[in-house]
């Protein structure tokens, strides 16, 4: 059985830019204007739940149907 030593890897000039691109742009999407925003849509939904005010309705019904439906009207034909 062998033992694997990562001990004195190094990283090299393109792996060290990549690293430092990485840091530069994660602070950048952790920007304070974003932060505030998440956080005051987060305090509007929390304010409209307590008042018992519904949610926005994203998402409705296009067509209300019963029994089994043809493979040749969905596929449009």
């Amino acid at each position: 059985m062998r033992t694997v030593s990562f001990q004195g890897t190094q990283v090299s000039e393109s792996q060290r830019r990549n690293l430092q691109l990485r840091a530069q742009v994660q602070t950048s999407f952790m920007a304070p204007h974003l932060l505030a925003s998440v956080q005051q849509t987060e305090q509007l939904l929390s304010e409209r739940k307590a008042a018992g005010v519904k949610p926005e309705k994203l998402w409705f019904v296009v067509r209300d149907e019963k029994g089994t439906s043809c493979v040749a009207e969905w596929m449009g034909y």
